[in-house]
């Protein structure tokens, strides 16, 4: 898509990854849509609402945007779990320049996040419930139900 990924992407996301600073990440176009940076670092403290609100802000704005959250649950045999989620979020309502640009340049940044567990694509809320995070990350986890 010839969008640069900026250094403060990678940098952001090894954070999370390696020391869990942040609860989850959101990245998206900027400079007139030529680099994604970071345009959120959200506080561990962060409920998962709170990641929902976000994406339907830039949805309100005619932006889509990816996230990186940083997801903790438990297994059937009480084991607590973390994994990055990679998420690509383009509405459908967006105009169709945006859903090209965030569809074209996500297998780039994908590659470029060395560690993510799990990807899951929405363009609705619906599809993006912390229930459906949950289970997404809990297939192939041996003890899981």
């Amino acid at each position: 898509s010839g969008v640069k990924i900026l250094d403060e992407v990678l940098q952001a996301f090894n954070e999370v990854k390696t020391r869990h600073t942040s609860r989850y990440l959101l990245l998206g176009l900027m400079n007139s849509d030529r680099e994604i940076g970071v345009l959120k670092k959200a506080p561990l403290t962060a409920p998962y609402e709170e990641f929902l609100a976000d994406l339907k802000a830039y949805q309100d704005q005619g932006r889509g945007v990816y996230g990186v959250y940083d997801i903790e649950y438990e297994l059937e045999s009480k084991q607590k779990r973390n994994k990055l989620v990679f998420v690509s979020w383009g509405p459908d309502n967006l105009p169709i320049r945006q859903r090209m640009l965030i569809a074209s340049s996500k297998n780039d940044l994908r590659r470029k996040l060395q560690g993510v567990h799990k990807e899951m694509q929405a363009s609705e809320l619906g599809e993006i419930t912390e229930d459906c995070m949950i289970e997404v990350c809990r297939q192939g986890d041996l003890g899981s139900n």
